[in-house]
């Protein structure tokens, strides 16, 4: 352990009670509390980007209250705690929860002004006695705004933001069966038409997707198929309202619409500060399912 009034100080410090000293070019995984990023938490990474034996592809989690019960988990879970948490935030990313993001990307993403960053938030399961995916933590800027996504809301957002990863799994009760479906393939176009007039965004997607559970059968013919493809289309354009109901109150645009804005809407863009412009404009998605494959039952 080590107090400093800075980073570096701190590690600093942290040597000073050890045989040993900190070698940053092993370092694995950034954890902060949320009451840290709360503030700015540039300031936290700028000594990791001024020396070249620093990792780049390190990873960055929030947890809720301090660190370092989680180290301590993490140590006990695993020989290194540093390990557990790579694996545990890299497997985010292969259920289409989390997009690997790394220490090199999520720096451009905290100074880009028409994107912000996003990343995940644990806490601790007390009677599991182990670490869990709380959600992911939004940004405004630089600064944790203290709201964050589900795990199933994560989900959506990557998939608005095309970032897949290996599947992308919904559930949802269909007339009191579970139906669940893997999106397979993305098909997004963004219409700014009206964007310069009335402040509306129009954001479509075709969805490819396959039945991998589903109790009821005939959803193969026709009929059957259509009228999931208009239900599953109907749940997930009601997820995406409410998910961006919860982004614009948190002033955060992590699907990177102030991008498109900055480029083509100059006007609309030198408003004033993007995340307030972003609260106040209309978002409409509109998501549509088409079913592919149902499996090999009828």
């Amino acid at each position: 352990k080590g107090q400093g009034k800075s980073t570096r100080e701190a590690r600093m410090n942290a040597d000073l009670n050890s045989n040993q000293t900190i070698d940053v070019s092993k370092l694995s995984v950034l954890l902060y509390s949320d009451e840290s990023a709360k503030s700015d938490l540039y300031e936290y990474l700028d000594v990791y980007y001024r020396n070249a034996r620093n990792q780049l592809s390190t990873y960055i989690a929030l947890t809720e209250g301090s660190p370092e019960p989680y180290i301590e988990l993490g140590n006990e879970l695993q020989d290194e705690a540093g390990s557990y948490y790579k694996d545990f935030i890299k497997s985010l990313s292969f259920v289409s929860i989390y997009p690997e993001t790394d220490l090199q990307l999520i720096c451009s993403l905290l100074f880009d002004e028409g994107m912000d960053v996003t990343v995940p938030y644990l806490s601790i399961n007390k009677e599991a006695k182990s670490p869990e995916l709380k959600g992911i933590a939004l940004f405004n800027g630089r600064k944790y705004t203290g709201t964050f996504l589900t795990p199933d809301q994560s989900k959506l957002l990557t998939v608005l933001k095309d970032k897949m990863g290996r599947s992308a799994n919904f559930t949802y009760t269909y007339k009191e069966t579970p139906i669940t479906m893997v999106i397979r393939k993305i098909n997004k176009k963004w219409d700014f038409s009206e964007f310069d007039k009335s402040g509306i965004v129009t954001l479509s997607y075709e969805l490819k997707a396959d039945i991998e559970e589903f109790s009821k059968d005939h959803i193969a013919q026709d009929e059957g198929r259509k009228e999931l493809e208009k239900f599953l289309s109907k749940q997930l354009n009601e997820d995406s309202k409410k998910l961006f109901e919860v982004l614009q109150e948190a002033k955060s645009d992590p699907i990177g619409i102030g991008r498109r804005v900055r480029a083509f809407h100059p006007e609309m863009w030198q408003k004033g500060d993007w995340n307030d412009t972003f609260s106040e404009i209309v978002i409409k998605p509109k998501m549509k399912v088409d079913i592919k494959r149902t499996g090999i039952l009828k």
